[in-house]
């Protein structure tokens, strides 16, 4: 059990406001609550790539056709696909980088157009915002440098593969130890990861969390 330190304002509405202050400083430390991608050396590695993708490649039922004049070929795409284990093993490599507290190793599995959702709640007030990837980045770094004990998280994760196995939906949640001053707090926080295949690789196009705040 975590011994905590009560701030002296804490029944105050000074002291509300400086605990929601607290918690907006640390909410992007929970961003990725493990998450949801793969660390930077998955996919410097292509024989690590084929332990978790499942390459579907088309059998041809009839002889190739032939189209005169057009001399340009075309590179082949593989039909790759998504599976559970390879969710898995994503979501792993993720909650790694988190605690490694590597802002790159987290965005190189991001997409520069995904969707980024953020809801903060404390007590009876609610804030939503919506991040840019360099507005994420910008805030993750700063997440990272805050004081933890590095017992990250991920439990009650939860995954669905679409009918295609292109895309994948993911749902946990996550608690941390963070440290301010004398005194540390746990956080909680539920996240919801959309993975996509994007240039025959899966990556995150949408992400969303929820930030109830300190559970102590």
């Amino acid at each position: 059990m975590v011994a905590t330190n009560r701030d002296p304002d804490e029944g105050t509405g000074k002291g509300s406001l400086q605990r929601f202050s607290k918690v907006k400083a640390i909410v992007a430390a929970l961003f990725l609550g493990t998450v949801v991608a793969i660390g930077y050396a998955i996919f410097k590695d292509q024989s690590l790539v084929a332990k978790f993708l499942a390459p579907h490649l088309p059998i041809p039922t009839s002889p190739p056709s032939v189209v005169l004049g057009d001399s340009r070929a075309k590179p082949f795409q593989p039909d790759v696909r998504l599976t559970r284990e390879g969710v898995e093993y994503l979501l792993n490599a993720l909650d790694e980088a988190v605690r490694r507290k590597d802002v790159d190793g987290v965005l190189r599995h991001i997409t520069h157009d995904a969707t980024i959702t953020i809801h903060l709640k404390q007590g009876p007030q609610q804030q939503m915002a919506m991040l840019t990837r360099e507005d994420y980045r910008k805030t993750l770094a700063m997440s990272f440098a805050f004081p933890s004990a590095n017992d990250f998280t991920r439990t009650n994760t939860s995954v669905s593969l679409a009918a295609d196995e292109r895309s994948a939906k993911v749902s946990f949640k996550s608690t941390e130890t963070l440290r301010q001053a004398n005194r540390e707090f746990k956080t909680e926080g539920e996240e919801t990861l959309v993975f996509t295949i994007r240039d025959g690789k899966p990556m995150i196009t949408s992400l969303e969390q929820t930030f109830p705040g300190d559970s102590t």
